[in-house]
This record gives C-alpha cells, sequence and structure tokens, in this order.
C-alpha cells in the first residue's frame, strides 16, 4: 500500500509539471506572437462541376481544422492550356505541394513535369497522366469501378440483355479504365451484348447528343451504362423525351450526396445504381501532411467505394446528411473561433488556457485516483476468479476420466456375456433340425446383440478417440449400396414407431470409394439411430448421399423432429453433451460422428431449427491422399456381413430379388411345375420385410420378390403372379405408382394388389384405393390379417372369374350375385350403354348418374365385379367396337369415335392391347 501511494506521488508530481511546463510554453507562444508554420497546397482541377464543387468544400473544410494548412484551388473547366497554365502559376506563387487532377492522360503532363523537376511533391488524385513524375496517387481504381458495374449489370440480366455504353472525355484515364473494365467483365457473360457505345464530354449536353447517336442506331436495349451520373441523367431525360424510358434501367458513377446527386436519382427510381465514388478530400489532405512533414506513405492509395442501389439509397442520404450537419457545425465553431482570435488579447488566452489546464489537472488527478482502486479490486477479482477456474478445470478433468474408466470397465464386461449370447446363436443356427420360425427368433436375437455389441465398441472407440489411438482401415466398396443396406435395417423400428424413413441417392455418382466401411458405418448409424429418435410418430426421417465438388461426398440425415436449440449447436458434437431433456444414450455417439469424419479428411455441420427438425451433414473425400495412405493398404473389403444375418432358410420355394431374369423365369416355371400352390409377388426394399413375409407364406404360396418398384412391375409383366403385395415407399417407381400401371395394363389389371405400408392416414389409404389397389394394410401389420387378405382375395378372384367365363357383355349379371348387386350392375350396364359413345363421358360421369362419389364408385364396381371402373368402360367401348367391325362396313376411325375413343390411334392400341390384334385384322378375317 506504501508502495502505491508513493508511485501515484511520483506520477501528480510528474503531471503538475508537464502542466506547468505547458502553460509557461503557451504564454511563451502568445506573449511572443509567433504564428504556426503553415504548408500551402495548390489544388488544379480539371473542371467545376458538382462533384468537384463539394471536393473543393472538403479541402477547404480540412484547411479550417488544420491550422498548419492553406489551399489554393484552382479550376480549368475542361481546358488543357488554361490546365496548364494554373499549374504553372502555383508553382510561381511558391507553393509547397500540388495536387492535380489532370484533364486528359497528355494534355497537362508537361507542366506536371516541371513541378516535379523543381522538387514539389505531386499528388494525382482520381486521374492520372502517362507521366511516372509523381509523388503518390489516390483515388479509386477506375478498372475496378466498370467491372464491378459490368457485373451487377449481368447478374441483373440474369447473364442475358442488351447493353449501351456512354463513355467519359476520351483520352481521360477515368474513361479508359471505366469502359476496359465494363468490356472485360461482360466478357464472363457471352450473352449480354453492348450494342452501342458512344463517347461525350462528361457533361450533360454531350450525353443527350450520344444518346440519341444510339437512338438512331437501335432502340433494343434494357440498361445504359454512363461513365457518370450526369450522363446518365441525360441519358434518362432523352428516353424519357422518346416515351423509351420505362422498359431501360440506367447505371452512371459517382454517387453523389446532396440535392440532385446520383444517390438521390438512386433512392427516386430515376437511376437503377451508380458507383460510389468518394470525393475524398480528407484523406487528400492527410496524405498530403504526410508527405511534407516526412511521414511514411503509400505511393498509391485506393479508397472504399460501393454500389449505391434502392436497398441502401436512403440509409446513405441519412447518413450523409447527418455528417453535413455535423461539418456546417465545425464551420460555424471555426469562425467563432476566428472571430474570438481576433476580438481577445494575448492575456486573456492565456487565463483561459490556464483555466482549462486546471481543470485538466483536477480531472486528472480524479481519473488516476479512480483508476488506481479499479485495477486493484479488478486484480483481486482476477485472481480469485483464475483460482475458481483451476480448481473447476481439475474437477472436470478428473470426471472426464472417471466416467471414460467407468465405460471402458463396463464395455469391458459387457464383452464376456455377449460372448456367450453371440457364440451359442451361432451354434444354434449350424444345427439343421431348427425350424424357419426358430431359426429368424434366432436372427433377432443376434440383430441385437450385434446391436449391443456395436454400442460396447462405441464406448471402446471412444477411449481410443481420446488418446489418439485410432486408425483407418481402409477399403474399396460400393457406398451407395452399402448405405441404402445400413439405412435398411432401422425399417422395422421406424414401422413400429410410426416414422417414415427414405432414402436418396440419386444425386449420387456410384464409382468406386475409399474409406473405412466399418466407420462410416457407424457414422451413418448414429445419426439415423439420432434422427428416429428424436422424430414423433408421423414424422419423416430422410437420408441423402449425393456428389460434391473436389471429388467428395455428403451424406445427409434430416428428421422433422423437435429441433436443437441454437445454444446447444456448437456444443452438440462434444463428448458427454445432450441437449435438455433427453433421455437416454450416452451423450458420445455424435463425438464419434466427428472424430470419425475427421479421420477421414472430412468434417461434419448441423442445421437446425426448433420444432421443425435438424439436419446433419458429414462431408468426406471418395479417396485419400498418399500421405493418408502410406501405411494403410487398401483392400477391396474390409467389413463383411455373414450371409445368414438376412435370416434367408434354404428351403423356402422363393425367387431371391437379387436373382438374374432368366435364373428367376426357369425357377418359376420349376416351381409352378411342382406344386400348384398360388404364386405371390412381394415388393419391398427392405429385404429383411421380404424375408418376413417369405417365412409367413412360403408353406402356402409360392413366393417371387423384387427390391424396387421398376423391377417388381417387370416380373409382374412376366410371371403374372396370383396376387401382388407391395411396399408404397420404394427406389424406382413406389408402390402407388406399381399398383396404378398394373392395372393400366390388361394382361396385370385382374391382379389382386395389396398394398402393406407405414402410411396410415385416411388420405393415404385413399390415395391407395384410388391407384387400384384391392386391399390397404398399415404397419406394423398383424400377420393373421395379412393371411386373411390374401386368402379371401384369391377366392373371390376365382369365382368371379368362374361367374363370368364365357359372358357376351362385360356388365352381364354374374351368377351367384345377390339381388341388390345384380340390379346395380344392370344399372351400371345401361348407364355405361347409352352415353359411351361421348368421349368426355369417364368415371366422374357415371359416379354422377349413379350417385355416388368416385371413391365410392370404384370400391363398388372392384368389389362386384373385379375391374376399375375405368377398364370397364374401356372394355365395353372395345367390345362394341369388336362387333361393329364384325358386322358392319363403318371406317374404323369411323367406330372408333362412336365408341367415344378420343382418337383411332389411342382406339388402335386399347384394342390390340385387350384382344393381341389390330382392328383392321378383323376385318380382314371375316
Amino acid at each position: 500500500m506504501i508502495q502505491n501511494k508513493t508511485n501515484f506521488g511520483r506520477k501528480l508530481s510528474t503531471m503538475v509539471a508537464a502542466v506547468m511546463l505547458a502553460s509557461v510554453a503557451a504564454m511563451s507562444l502568445v506573449c511572443c506572437s509567433e504564428k504556426t508554420h503553415k504548408y500551402r497546397i495548390g489544388i488544379s482541377q480539371c473542371s467545376d462541376d458538382s462533384w468537384r464543387q463539394k471536393q473543393n468544400s472538403e479541402f477547404r473544410f480540412m484547411s479550417y481544422i488544420n491550422d498548419s494548412v492553406e489551399v489554393d484551388i484552382k479550376s480549368a473547366k475542361d481546358n488543357n492550356a488554361q490546365q496548364a497554365a494554373q499549374i504553372d502559376s502555383l508553382v510561381d506563387e511558391g507553393i509547397d505541394l500540388l495536387v492535380v487532377c489532370p484533364n486528359q492522360l497528355d494534355g497537362v503532363t508537361k507542366a506536371i513535369e516541371r513541378a516535379y523537376d523543381k522538387g514539389i511533391p505531386v499528388i494525382f488524385f482520381d486521374r492520372t497522366t502517362n507521366s511516372n513524375k509523381y509523388t503518390a496517387f489516390i483515388g479509386c481504381d477506375n478498372y475496378r469501378i466498370g467491372f464491378d458495374l459490368g457485373t451487377y449489370i449481368a447478374n441483373q440480366l440474369n447473364g442475358s440483355g442488351r447493353v449501351v455504353e456512354i463513355r467519359g472525355l476520351d483520352n481521360s484515364s477515368p474513361a479508359k479504365g471505366r469502359h476496359e473494365g465494363f468490356v472485360d467483365a461482360l466478357k464472363n457473360y457471352p450473352d449480354v451484348k453492348i450494342v452501342a457505345s458512344e463517347g461525350a464530354d462528361w457533361e450533360q449536353t454531350g450525353a443527350e447528343k450520344a444518346m440519341e447517336k444510339i437512338l438512331a442506331k437501335t432502340t433494343d436495349f434494357d440498361y445504359v451504362y454512363a461513365h457518370n451520373d450526369r450522363m446518365a441523367y441525360a441519358a434518362y431525360l432523352t428516353m424519357r423525351r422518346h416515351n423509351l424510358s420505362g422498359k431501360v434501367k440506367f447505371v452512371g458513377v459517382d454517387g453523389l450526396l446532396g440535392k440532385g446527386g446520383g444517390v438521390e436519382m438512386v433512392n427516386e427510381g430515376i437511376l437503377d445504381a451508380s458507383y460510389l465514388n468518394p470525393t475524398g478530400g480528407q484523406e487528400v489532405v492527410d496524405l498530403a501532411m504526410k508527405i511534407l512533414t516526412g511521414k511514411d506513405f503509400n505511393r498509391s492509395n485506393s479508397l472504399s467505394t460501393t454500389i449505391i442501389t434502392k436497398n441502401n439509397a436512403e440509409l446513405t442520404l441519412m447518413t450523409d446528411l447527418n455528417a453535413e450537419q455535423q461539418r456546417n457545425m465545425l464551420e460555424r465553431l471555426h469562425n467563432q473561433v476566428d472571430k474570438y482570435q481576433r476580438y481577445n488579447s494575448g492575456q486573456e488566452l492565456f487565463i483561459s488556457l490556464l483555466g482549462v489546464l486546471l481543470v485538466l489537472l483536477i480531472a486528472a488527478v480524479v481519473m488516476m485516483r479512480k483508476s488506481s482502486m479499479a485495477k486493484g479490486k479488478l486484480a483481486q477479482q482476477l485472481t480469485k476468479r483464475n483460482e475458481e477456474l483451476n480448481k473447476l478445470n481439475t474437477e472436470v478433468i478428473a470426471l472426464t476420466q472417471s466416467r471414460l474408466r467407468f465405460f471402458t470397465n463396463v464395455s469391458h464386461e459387457l464383452r464376456t456375456p455377449l460372448t456367450l449370447i453371440v457364440d451359442p446363436v451361432e451354434q444354434l443356427f449350424k444345427d439343421e433340425k431348427l425350424s424357419k420360425h426358430g431359426r429368424n427368433l434366432l436372427v433377432i436375437v443376434r440383430r441385437n446383440a450385434n446391436a449391443l455389441r456395436r454400442l460396447v465398441d462405441d464406448i471402446m472407440d471412444f477411449r481410443k478417440i481420446q488418446d489418439g489411438n485410432v486408425k483407418l482401415h481402409l477399403c474399396n466398396f460400393s457406398l451407395a449400396e452399402k448405405v441404402r443396406q445400413w439405412v435398411s435395417d432401422f425399417y422395422p423400428t421406424v414401422e413400429k414407431k410410426n416414422v417414415n424413413l427414405e432414402i436418396n441417392t440419386d444425386k449420387y455418382t456410384d464409382s468406386d470409394f475409399v474409406g473405412d466401411e466399418e466407420k462410416i458405418n457407424r457414422i451413418v448409424f448414429n445419426l439415423v439411430s439420432n434422427a428416429v429418435k428424436f422424430t414423433p410418430a408421423g414424422g419423416t426421417v430422410m437420408v441423402t448421399l449425393s456428389d460434391m465438388p473436389d471429388r467428395k461426398v455428403l451424406i445427409s440425415v434430416s428428421d422433422t423432429g423437435k429441433g436443437i436449440p441454437e445454444e446447444d449447436r456448437e456444443k452438440i458434437f462434444e463428448r458427454f453433451f445432450q441437449t435438455e431433456g433427453t433421455e437416454g444414450g450416452t451423450g458420445i455417439g455424435l463425438a464419434i460422428v466427428k472424430a470419425y469424419a475427421e479421420l477421414h479428411g472430412g468434417q461434419v455441420m448441423v442445421s437446425s431449427h426448433e420444432g421443425q427438425g435438424s439436419n446433419f451433414i458429414v462431408v468426406i473425400p471418395r479417396e485419400h491422399s498418399g500421405e493418408q495412405l502410406e501405411d494403410m493398404a487398401v483392400e477391396s473389403c474390409c467389413y463383411t456381413v455373414d450371409d445368414e444375418d438376412t435370416g434367408a432358410d434354404n428351403n423356402y420355394t422363393a425367387i431371391p430379388a437379387d436373382e438374374d431374369a432368366g435364373v428367376k423365369h426357369s425357377l418359376v416355371q420349376k416351381v409352378i411345375g411342382d406344386d400348384n400352390k398360388p404364386t405371390l409377388l412381394i415388393a419391398d426394399d427392405n429385404k429383411e420385410i421380404r424375408d418376413y413375409m417369405k417365412a409367413l407364406l412360403s408353406d402356402d404360396y409360392v413366393i417371387i420378390e423384387a427390391a424396387d418398384g421398376n423391377e417388381a412391375l417387370k416380373m409382374a409383366r412376366t410371371f403374372h403372379p396370383d396376387l401382388v403385395i407391395s411396399d408404397v415407399m420404394m427406389p424406382g417407381i413406389d408402390g402407388l405408382e406399381l399398383c396404378a400401371e398394373l392395372k393400366r395394363n390388361s394382361s396385370t389389371s385382374q391382379t389382386p394388389v395389396i398394398i402393406v405400408s407405414a402410411k396410415a392416414l385416411d388420405e393415404q389409404k385413399i390415395e391407395g384405393y384410388e391407384n387400384g389397389a384391392d386391399s390397404y394394410i398399415t404397419k406394423p401389420f398383424s400377420s393373421k390379417l395379412l393371411r386373411t387378405r390374401i386368402e379371401n382375395l384369391l377366392s373371390s378372384r376365382r369365382k368371379l372369374k368362374d361367374s363370368i367365363m364365357g359372358m357376351q357383355d362385360v356388365a352381364e349379371d354374374p351368377v351367384g350375385m345377390s339381388s341388390s348387386d345384380q340390379e346395380f350392375v344392370e344399372r351400371l350396364r345401361l348407364i355405361i350403354q347409352h352415353n359411351m359413345g361421348y368421349s368426355e363421358f369417364g368415371v366422374e360421369a357415371i359416379g354422377r348418374e349413379m350417385g355416388l362419389s368416385r371413391v365410392q364408385l370404384y370400391r363398388k364396381v372392384k368389389a362386384v365385379m373385379g375391374i376399375s371402373v375405368v377398364d370397364l368402360l374401356r372394355k365395353s367401348r372395345l367390345q362394341r367396337a369388336k362387333s361393329q367391325l364384325e358386322h358392319t362396313d363403318k371406317g374404323i376411325a369411323e367406330i372408333a369415335y362412336e365408341v367415344g375413343f378420343s382418337s383411332p390411334s389411342y382406339f388402335t392400341k386399347c384394342f390390340k392391347d385387350e384382344y393381341g390384334m389390330q382392328p383392321s385384322d378383323i376385318r380382314s378375317g371375316r
């Protein structure tokens, strides 16, 4: 404390001495009436436009606030000879530094070089000459102005359009730079054309003449690019006189603030944009003072700028208004100070200065005292805080190590009982007497044992990650195939939870991929597991695999769950972190995802919106560099799945989904020849679902299977199964499209279709029936219900076939129908016969006549007659057409229109699909 007081006393004594010394110096300066040395800066302007006037006011303003600067401004009014004479005059008057904005590149070069050769520093502002004799340059990059505006216009035109250009004074550096930059920018947009370019003189009158020349050549253009705002406004006025301004946009340069400036014209919608070209008076004077006082400076100095559009024009005007008010206030204060200095003596100034110094002294003492106290208090707080942080850090490290030890010990303990579960199961699989049902139950046991083993491996690998002992075991494999396989493992889980799980690999090129297959599997498993866990019933989990630039791959797992709070997103990949309200889990799954992604040279990201869901994205390279592969042998396969995991039974009379079509055909023919059991086609992209259904149905039916909609459609048309069971969500065409295609084709239209799907909403079921489904069963389903539906549909189909065999009219009354059904069929037959000649007559019209909705009519006809309303109407028309072909001499086109077909070509196609021959073949065979 004594030391602190001593230091404070020393500081106070030093300050008092400094204040007294300053007071004496000030008194001496006042008494001696010495004047501060002034630097005289000569400014040669090429013109006297509004932009230059604003710049000149800034030069004068800087001289007000800097007592050591005096400015002498001269304007040449765009005359080279006059500007050269003014420069010589300024040199003769003894200026210390010359600031010049040359009218043209070579018009005043000699005068500038004469000044430079006399030792006078020369600053070029805004423009340059062809000479290298200058001290520094300050201003905007005119080439960049042209290039940026060219890019802006091209983007506004979406890369296609027509532009005209009004140039500034030829042979001036701004015009040259702005033209070249504009032309170079549009080279990147070949569909944006410069259809005309005329020179002007920077002024409004010259620009109007240039615009008239352009209009004489063409009026077909979208943008006018002028080298300054005045010329852009002149072009606008010219276009308005010709009533053409409405379809064309105008862009200028300068972005001058104030009344009538470019920013105001942008704000009022006259100009589409203006490139801000700062006047920079303050920056010029600051650069001049650095040169005059011997400080370091840059020879080339660029001013900051931007493009002014409607979006920022108003804010720019408001900002400038505020700055202008401040400048006016400072100027008034400057005038008041001048007046005060003129009317007060040196003694009064000294007294005022002494009073100010006294106030500063008192304030300094108070400030130093407060500062000393604050520093002492802050030091105590920091010391205490550091001690707390060190203690907390030690506790966290100890807790983390304790957790890791616990998890590791538990993992080791779990491995023994896991071995005693997995190995006996494998032994049981070798028992040939094991029933199919028992084998399927063992598959479930083994799958869940493997899931538990995966969790144990996660914990063990996490410890390895912490210790830095994890290495990649690279292999070459098909990533798309494996991702589909891994995702399919979740289908039983999501079906029970009523969550839609979809996978999309359409944007992925399935070429070779080199990576650690097991670790990629863990990444996908953990992300999908999390997504399913946090997605409510009725929600959707989407897994996407797509290509990225630089030979990288993107794996995205998105869900429609509750989302992640914003404050948790940065911590979500930290070990042991769990969001508030999370139940269960170890808190290490996402940490492993991040570690494995980075181990592959990739990265992991998350985007989330609370209440809408989350999207986890992993980006990894397709291959690895030589350094990464230095100690890693790339194998063809490094992670395999036992074939028995599929639960397939070799005794099933089934056609696997991955068999060759020819093999399938021979197998089906053999099975049908050996066994007269009905044939069922199962279409589902989840192999476990197909295997489960085979286990349920293979004793009574011949099973053929397909892994996607396209394959199912092909097999149905080839093998003509007695019944089709289909999922909705499948690769290729989905189950609804498959059903519709089967019902549209005459060869498969009578085949019953059962939809088995996790989509359980009423509108989803209606959509299934509207696409021709005979039955719709939601997952999870009862095996008894499925078998009953199959048996009933096949039984009804057999009865209907027997009842309508040999009937001459598709709408005749089948024997065995109830009286109400017979009445319904007769009424339907009459309505169709009376109206089929109208091509617009269809299902909606039949429904209105029958007093039924579309869905009610469809279900009733399907239940009674076994075919859809559309098929019934088409068959009725074809039968009448066939009868007329056989018994009349009417033309084929006439008959087609008479029975209600919209065109003869469509009639011919339908006729051939139904009867296997052309309509003309009927006539030739008569």
